[in-house]
């Protein structure tokens, strides 16, 4: 398995492995245009864009892109958003997707952010260490008691003194 940055001559293969990806789910089908949405945004960081190649074929992606904290003060504080992962039906249940979480936190960390949050199913993803936001009191702008909007930090202490409202997608 190699997980690595995803190039522009890989976007069309990504958007069909993110079409059949979120097939599967109660998805709109509209997460293949989003993700091309988002590329085309200053929120998108290539180098948190990745894919996952198992015997030269795209298995799984991942996206990590800039969103804002909005602090009481109406102050901004700029972390991530993760949105989306998936991984092709026929490599379900393999470990992709939590490989690929790690690698692009990882990244994450290095290049200096403190939290990646998320708009996800808390069943799957508190296996990932991902908690509601509300607990660092940090809530979403539609619903503070959100169980699903989700955060992980990167290292302790990672949001001490940050606090405020999110939209999670």
């Amino acid at each position: 398995m190699i997980i690595r940055q995803e190039m522009p001559s890989d976007y069309e293969t990504v958007y069909n492995l993110v079409k059949i990806s979120f097939e599967t789910t109660p998805d709109d089908g509209t997460t293949p245009n989003y993700l091309n949405d988002i590329r085309q945004k200053d929120v998108f960081i290539p180098e948190l864009s990745l894919v996952t190649e198992i015997d030269g074929i795209l298995v799984g992606q991942i996206v990590l892109y800039k969103t804002a904290i909005i602090m009481p003060s109406g102050a901004e504080h700029i972390e991530l958003l993760l949105s989306p992962i998936c991984v092709h039906p026929n490599y379900f249940r393999q470990g992709i997707a939590r490989t690929m979480v790690d690698e692009a936190l990882y990244k994450a960390a290095q290049m200096g952010y403190r939290a990646v949050f998320l708009c996800g199913d808390p069943e799957i993803y508190s296996k990932l260490g991902f908690v509601p936001t509300y607990r660092y009191d940090i809530f979403h702008k539609d619903d503070a008691a959100a169980e699903w909007s989700m955060m992980r930090k990167l290292f302790d202490g990672a949001l001490d003194g940050i606090t405020g409202t999110i939209d999670t997608v």
